[in-house]
């Protein structure tokens, strides 16, 4: 896959995050992560694309209308490295932090590790 591709598939799975019907987001989420996807982050780890979905929704009650823009992206070999910022619903800006992502041969997301300060 090219590396505008990549970044296609990571912006779609960046859209998910965002205050989306759950019909849309679970379409985001199967379209841009693999079924046995990993993700972790300093506050949560998990496996397998319906965990993620939950987790997704369940940022959304905590945020509610809270969404990201990546700053910065890199890509080489199938992987990526972001720099994002989350916003409030209000748009005023909440958190910068950084994500590694991995894609399988069919250009899915088959990893992904969030970085921050807690």
């Amino acid at each position: 896959m090219t590396d505008e591709q990549l970044l296609g598939i990571w912006n779609t799975y960046q859209d998910a995050w965002a205050d989306v019907p759950v019909g849309e987001r679970e379409r985001l989420l199967a379209a841009s992560v693999a079924a046995d996807v990993v993700y972790t982050n300093p506050l949560n780890e998990g496996q397998g694309l319906g965990n993620l979905v939950k987790h997704v929704g369940g940022f959304q009650v905590q945020f509610p209308g809270a969404h990201f823009r990546t700053n910065k992206l890199l890509v080489q070999h199938g992987q990526l490295l972001a720099e994002w910022t989350m916003f409030n619903r209000d748009g005023s800006e909440f958190l910068t932090a950084h994500s590694y992502a991995r894609f399988n041969e069919q250009g899915l997301l088959v990893h992904l590790a969030g970085f921050w300060k807690t």
